[in-house]
This record gives C-alpha cells, sequence and structure tokens, in this order.
C-alpha cells in the first residue's frame, strides 16, 4: 500500500514528536511544547508567571531563570552537565560554554520572531529548556531569541556545570554573571556585596564575538539589579589550618554551607604537585564539613576545593585554593623579629619627614587616579 506524500509526512511528524516526549520526559514548565493562558492583559506560562512583561512578584525577571534548575531541570540542564564532564578544567569549561550559546543561538527582536495566537509580541521571555529545545545540532538549526532569552539558558549551563551564577539587570539589558576569579582575561572584576569579593566576571551572550568576562562599555558603572540563582549560596566559606603547614602537618579544610539548603554531599578535591585529583568526603560537624590534607614533604604544592551538593542536584565548587608546605611564615627574617623591623621603619620614616621639613617645598601638578578594570 503507497500513502500518499503528505500523509507519510504527517506519520513521521508524528513519530519524531513521540521520541522527542520520550527523550526529555520532564520537561520545564510540566509541558512541552509549552502552553500559555492570556487573562488580566498578560501571558501566563503554567508556572504563574508573565512571559509578556519583566517586573513585579509574576514577571519573568528573575522568576524564568528558576523554571529549569531544581526539580524542573532538563535539557538545558544536562547540557550543563555534559560540560563538566568533559571539561575538567573550570576556565576552559566556562569559555566552551559561551562558545557553546553563541555557535547555537542567533540575536532576534521579539516582535519580529515571537507569535502567540497569531499576534506579534513586543516583549516575551523563553527559559532554558525552552532555548534548548529549539536549536538541534543535527539540523544545524539555531534558537533564536534576546538578552534575557540568552542569559536563562547560559545561567542553567554554567549552574549545572558548577559555577556560581548571578541574573544581572541594568537598565533595558540582561546578562549573567560567574564568579570565576582565577580567570586572567576579564576587562572587570566585579564584588556584588554576597560576601565573596571581586571575582565576578561578565558573561554577555548576545553577540558572537563576545568575550568571556567583557563587560559592555554600557554597564561599567555598576548600576544594576542582581539575583544569585540556585547553586551560588550553597557555600557561604571555606578556611583551612595551618595556613602555613610545613613537613609534620595535616591541613584541616573547613567548609561552611548554607542551611538552609538540603546537602546530599561535600567533597573535597585535591592535587599534589599538579598531579591527578584525589577526593575525601568531607564529615559533617554541625553546619559545617571538615576533611583533612594528609602531611607532605617539605616544598609541595597543594591545590584543592570543595564541591557541595544539595539534594535536588544542584552543585556548587568553592574557589581553588592552594599552599607550599614549608613556606615562609608572613615576612619575617630569620634573626630580626618583625617587631624590630616596624620600629625600624618608623624611625626612618620620622628622620625623612625632618628633612623634608628643612627642604624648599616644591609644588606638583594635580593628578587624579582611574581604577584599574582589568589585571596586566
Amino acid at each position: 500500500m503507497i500513502l500518499p506524500r503528505y500523509l507519510a509526512k504527517g506519520i513521521i511528524i508524528l513519530f519524531a514528536f513521540s521520541l522527542l516526549n520520550i527523550a526529555y520526559a520532564i520537561p520545564s514548565g510540566n509541558v512541552y511544547p509549552p502552553e500559555f493562558t492570556y487573562r488580566n492583559g498578560y501571558w501566563y506560562d503554567s508556572f504563574g508567571f508573565y512571559r509578556d512583561y519583566y517586573g513585579g512578584n509574576n514577571g519573568f525577571l528573575p522568576n524564568v531563570a528558576f523554571e529549569s534548575i531544581g526539580e524542573y531541570k532538563e535539557k538545558a540542564y544536562s547540557v550543563g552537565e555534559s560540560f563538566k564532564t568533559n571539561y575538567p578544567e573550570k576556565v576552559d569549561r566556562a569559555e566552551a560554554i559561551l562558545s557553546y550559546v553563541q555557535r547555537w543561538t542567533d540575536y532576534g527582536y521579539d516582535e519580529e520572531n515571537v507569535f502567540v495566537e497569531g499576534e506579534a509580541q513586543a516583549e516575551w521571555a523563553w527559559n532554558a529548556d525552552e532555548m534548548a529545545h529549539m536549536f538541534n545540532q543535527n539540523t544545524l538549526a539555531v534558537a533564536t531569541g534576546d538578552c534575557e532569552d540568552m542569559s536563562f539558558l547560559c545561567s542553567t549551563i554554567y549552574l549545572a556545570a558548577g559555577f556560581e551564577v548571578a541574573i544581572i539587570s541594568p537598565p533595558e539589558h540582561v546578562a549573567l554573571m560567574i564568579w570565576l576569579p582565577e580567570y586572567s582575561n576579564a576587562n572587570y572584576y566585579w564584588n556584588l556585596n554576597d560576601g565573596k569579593g571581586q571575582g565576578w566576571i561578565w558573561v554577555e551572550a548576545t553577540g558572537e564575538n563576545n568575550p568571556l568576562g567583557w563587560t559592555p562599555p554600557d554597564y561599567t558603572g555598576g548600576e544594576f539589579e542582581v539575583y544569585l540563582l540556585g547553586s551560588s549560596s550553597l557555600i557561604s566559606n571555606i578556611s583551612y589550618s595551618p595556613t602555613d603547614p610545613q613537613a609534620e602537618d595535616s591541613v584541616v579544610v573547613t567548609v561552611s554551607v548554607n542551611t538552609q539548603s538540603s546537602i546530599s554531599q561535600v567533597v573535597l578535591h585535591y592535587s599534589i604537585d599538579g598531579g591527578s585529583q584525589r577526593t575525601i568526603t568531607m564529615t559533617r560537624q554541625g553546619s559545617s564539613y571538615k576533611a583533612t590534607i594528609p602531611q607532605q614533604a617539605d616544598g609541595t604544592n597543594v591545590e584543592f576545593y570543595a564541591s557541595v551538593t544539595d539534594t535536588e542536584g544542584n552543585v556548587s565548587d568553592s574557589t581553588t585554593y592552594s599552599y607550599t608546605v614549608g613556606g615562609e611564615n608572613g615576612i619575617e627574617i630569620p634573626g630580626f623579629p618583625i617587631e624590630s623591623i616596624l620600629i625600624g621603619l618608623t624611625l626612618g620614616f620620622a628622620a625623612l619627614y625632618f628633612l623634608a621639613r628643612k627642604r624648599s617645598a616644591i609644588s606638583l601638578p594635580s593628578t587624579s587616579m582611574s581604577r584599574q578594570s582589568g589585571r596586566e
């Protein structure tokens, strides 16, 4: 029996769609393709958030960013997990993720690309999984979206890949930042007042050639809203003791975690002189977790970091720390106590001041100092 061409195509499409539902059984928003409801002047998704307006308690910013993490994680999150597996070095992983998103997305204005029930939408937000379903590496189809769409996609992938992530919203724009102080090529390193200090770098996915860590000139003033996501709050502090270990010392690493999260496991990763990584499951003590790095010989360099996984599968990696066994303590010079050095410096400065009073004053032109934003 020979089927008409249009009927054969219909069967193929239905078959392909059934495979899609099998492959992605728990899609973001509880249903795929997504369903939206119009009421009170807004288009709502199945979570009850506006897709056509950013503000308010039900606006898409930052609510839609949470629809593809936690218990609703799906396709975009799995992409991030694959990056974590395939790129063990964090800097390489961060660059590869941005390149991946830039490759499989194109920037497009909502009013030209989003139509709901036949009507163009002046403003619209897609969540990360909806964007991930739009592109297809086999057919080379790309996903079209604007700044918030790409930021939501990026943020989910980075979170799943083990990065701490924040959504950033300057006026008329959405981007994201990741915590990566060891990255050497950013033009700005940001402090988001989250207790971590300066080390957040900008991720701008809206252009094919925007490099990782590049803060666009329009936003260097720091006037933007910050929304920390998911695992970025799992680790609140990490410390180790002694801070200047000698050959006879074991080093105790302590990780403080966010007690509002249900923790599945905390693991210490360490390497000796750049060798292969070793892991130790950390032991809980109150709201902290501890593990001990064994004694090492003088001159040994040890690098370590901790990873925390909560019961929803969110993973947070700490900054990488390092120490060298047998290093000098502070700036003390053998035979010269630090107190003696300070007294000598004080007397020296006093003498210089006395001599300077006898000299004629020389006027110097005033200068202004600008903030150094990048690293040499």
